[in-house]
């Protein structure tokens, strides 16, 4: 088999949760979240764990299935790396280690029992990886339990896991038990406290995403990814509040999320709220990325520190369907040299948009504008937040189509200040001119001065296009064009 189509070095990652039994396969790439395969059962292990203290028996039988049925499928998919981690329903029941060596026993697979803390740290592991900038506090809530760990400076520090997951709660009784039973297990961690300057929340875990998913909804935001949406704390807190009084007829029309996860919003929204008045955050942003992330990249971290994650997914994306291939240092310096005084995450997005700049190249030409911007505002990638989509996503309508006010980039529009619009028309406008120049460009000079936007490129470039192009980046910066021959 080729080096270009071997599948080695995929990772196989199954998390025997409290909830469900998943496995989770990944590619050899580090910098690409999305999964080759990702499936789950519910198994509720967890359910009645805290009457009874054991693990449920039903649940054991449908755990076992899916133990094996993942085996198999990670074996078909050639999975190099397979490894297994079972978290708070087996970690604290007093027969789940026995559970665990039976698996283990029947399937000839190691299981690693995770402690709070190994779990806690696994699944900021993920969201700084997906995040790489996140500061505040990541917090991971699943059916058995609740690990919160800070983080700042792509490192996690102070740390701690309480027996609170949405399936130990179901049963605590009424709303005000509920808030006293959460309130009662945060107050022994002291370092859960306001930071200066506050940070975020970092929301990872099944029913925190049906939060998000639902807010979504309730919002009417036009971007439908729940990764690294990002809500005010004020508002997260009002809407969390709305969630602890709904009754259950309520919860259960509530169809953006999916059923068996409406039961547990009131104690998810109630964690919220009281970790909101714990550490004050400036607002609660939602992570797709988190212990199985963690645990796929345990060992490699090193290297992707080095690396961007959306600067590397980008020149992936975007060598495939390219009709011409252009270094993206020269486009960027290229842009450089309109002197824009892009803001840092702004110079990012540029350095992601000459990464993607012919990603509509074999697409049919009337819709190469509508179809680069769609790709670039959904892109599959992390470290992107959603204003910063809207951003790229008008750059490469601009790019392609000379404008953003076309009417299927409304929502990008909706997302962005319009002082953010106006540069992203402008870094989509330069590059429009580089990629008429190419493969003229690595000649041609772009030089801003006196109230013009001078261009000097060899004769043979010089096209009524290129004049139509320029005059076009020279009207949208309040500039004068001037082309001039080499």
């Amino acid at each position: 088999m080729s080096q270009q189509t071997r599948p080695s070095r995929r990772v196989g990652i199954v998390d025997i949760g409290s909830n469900s039994v998943r496995l989770v396969v990944y590619g050899n790439r580090s910098d690409s979240f999305r999964p080759l395969f990702n499936d789950k059962t519910a198994c509720q292990l967890g359910a009645d764990l805290n009457r009874t203290g054991r693990l449920n028996p039903e649940g054991c039988r449908l755990a076992e299935q899916a133990f094996q049925r993942f085996i198999n499928i990670a074996s078909l998919l050639e999975v190099e790396r397979f490894e297994a981690y079972a978290t708070a329903a087996i970690r604290d029941a007093s027969d789940g280690a026995d559970f665990a060596r039976y698996l283990e026993g029947a399937s000839g697979r190691k299981i690693e029992i995770l402690s709070g803390a190994d779990e806690g740290l696994a699944g900021a592991r993920g969201v700084l990886s997906a995040i790489p900038d996140a500061a505040g506090v990541v917090g991971d809530l699943g059916g058995g339990s609740l690990e919160l760990v800070r983080v700042g400076d792509q490192r996690a520090t102070d740390s701690d896991s309480f027996p609170i997951g949405v399936l130990r709660l179901a049963d605590v009784g009424s709303r005000k038990d509920l808030a006293r039973h959460v309130a009662e297990s945060l107050d022994r961690t002291e370092w859960l406290q306001p930071s200066d300057p506050p940070g975020s929340l970092y929301c990872i875990g099944g029913s925190w995403r049906a939060w998000a998913r639902l807010h979504l909804t309730h919002s009417r935001h036009p971007l439908d990814i729940v990764h690294q949406y990002a809500v005010p704390a004020r508002e997260a807190r009002a809407f969390s509040g709305m969630l602890t009084r709904m009754s259950a007829g309520s919860l259960a029309e509530l169809t953006p999320v999916a059923s068996r996860r409406r039961p547990h919003l009131p104690a998810a929204a109630e964690i919220m709220l009281q970790l909101i008045e714990r550490i004050a955050p400036e607002r609660v942003v939602f992570s797709s990325a988190g212990l199985r992330e963690g645990l796929m990249l345990h060992g490699r971290r090193k290297k992707l520190r080095r690396r961007d994650p959306l600067l590397a997914v980008c020149a992936r994306i975007g060598r495939s369907g390219a009709r011409q291939r252009m270094t993206p240092g020269s486009l960027m310096a290229w842009v450089s040299a309109l002197d824009l005084d892009l803001p840092p995450a702004e110079e990012r997005l540029a350095k992601a948009a000459c990464r993607l700049v012919d990603i509509a190249g074999m697409e049919h030409p009337s819709y190469r504008a509508e179809h680069a911007f769609m790709r670039a505002f959904r892109l599959p990638a992390v470290a992107i937040e959603h204003p910063e989509r809207a951003f790229l996503g008008l750059v490469l309508a601009a790019r392609y189509d000379g404008r953003i006010d076309q009417g299927w980039t409304k929502p990008a529009r909706a997302l962005t200040a319009e002082d953010a619009r106006s540069r992203a028309l402008s870094v989509g406008l330069a590059l429009r001119l580089a990629m008429t120049l190419a493969p003229g460009i690595e000649g041609a000079q772009l030089k801003r001065k006196a109230g013009a936007l001078a261009l000097s490129v060899h004769r043979d470039f010089i096209s009524p296009e290129v004049e139509r192009r320029l005059s076009a980046l020279a009207s949208a910066l309040d500039l004068a064009p001037a082309l001039r021959e080499l």
